[in-house]
């Protein structure tokens, strides 16, 4: 474990090497803080590990029992009657709890922090507008004209919402309009309104009609939906779940986030695979460099 720690700490230290030289220019042009900037890049450390983890595993595999290996101690341990299975269970195990601990980022620690990290980036320091009035299973948003509108869901790319409740309320909060829709699509420019009806309340009761490539700009274009739409890495895997199915049921096909889906599963699950791949590679005898061949070969698997 200490192996495997020392590596993780030195692969997210290039990481946010790396991070911070891409994201200089833009905390110097938006005059981010000190304690904005450390603290962007704190809540940003759970989504860089996940990529990290499974190779930091690779390396405490090949350091530990290659150390083994090079000092004769592997022979050792065979000679005294000790089998190959329990010389390398430690090893399996200890994959086995790595990729717990993969999971567990994945569900319950990343989601959280990359949202805040977002938040900070967005909100914080790059002065962006917040929309959201509240969100529990749909989003609720201030729109304009004394309007409130409540959506199920919206497309990744942000150019469609689906499932548009529009209430339009007086002066005095009153409700005075409703209108249902499929889809709020923008196009041309404008967002219209897709498979609708409009509700209008007056003295006679309700009136009914339809209200099809009416116009509602709820904001002035997809790019200002980006604090309203929830990255992958923001959501566990029971919420991009059911994401990717709605969107299946809308009709909408964006393999992006089924990808995303199956890669919470595949990442944690690489790190026991890093540490079955690395055992025999680091197990055989050192001659002629061959620790060195073994590693570059292991790293090279890791990568691809």
């Amino acid at each position: 474990m200490h192996f495997f720690l020392t590596a993780l700490t030195g692969i997210l230290s290039v990481y946010l090497c790396v991070n911070f030289l891409q994201k200089a220019d833009d905390m110097i042009q938006y005059k981010a803080t000190g304690s904005q900037v450390f603290k962007y890049f704190l809540y940003s450390l759970p989504a860089i590990a996940t990529p990290s983890i499974p190779i930091a595993a690779l390396l405490a595999t090949l350091l530990s029992l290659g150390n083994l290996s090079r000092h004769n101690e592997i022979i050792a341990m065979r000679s005294t009657g000790v089998s190959l299975g329990k010389i390398i269970a430690p090893v399996l195990i200890g994959g086995i709890m790595i990729s717990g601990f993969g999971f567990i980022n994945n569900e319950l620690i990343m989601p959280v922090y990359s949202a805040r990290a977002n938040y900070i980036r967005k909100i914080e320091i790059g002065k962006e507008q917040q929309l959201v009035v509240f969100q529990l299973r749909r989003l609720w948003l201030r729109g304009p004209d004394n309007s409130i509108v409540n959506i199920d869901f919206i497309s990744p790319d942000r150019s469609e919402m689906f499932d548009v409740n529009i209430y339009k309320l007086n002066p005095d909060y009153s409700l005075r309009e409703r209108i249902q829709a499929r889809s709020l699509a923008w196009e041309n420019e404008a967002w219209r309104l897709k498979d609708s009806r409009k509700f209008l309340l007056g003295e006679e009761g309700v009136v009914s009609r339809t209200a099809d490539g009416e116009i509602f700009n709820i904001v002035e274009s997809p790019k200002d939906l980006g604090m309203i739409v929830k990255k992958s890495e923001e959501m566990n895997f029971s919420e991009l779940w059911d994401y990717v199915k709605r969107l299946k049921m809308s009709g909408y096909n964006n393999p992006k986030y089924e990808v995303d889906l199956y890669v919470k599963l595949a990442f944690p699950l690489s790190s026991l695979l890093m540490a079955m791949i690395a055992t025999p590679l680091s197990l055989q005898r050192v001659r002629s460099g061959g620790a060195g061949w073994s590693i570059a070969f292991a790293v090279l698997i890791a990568f691809a």
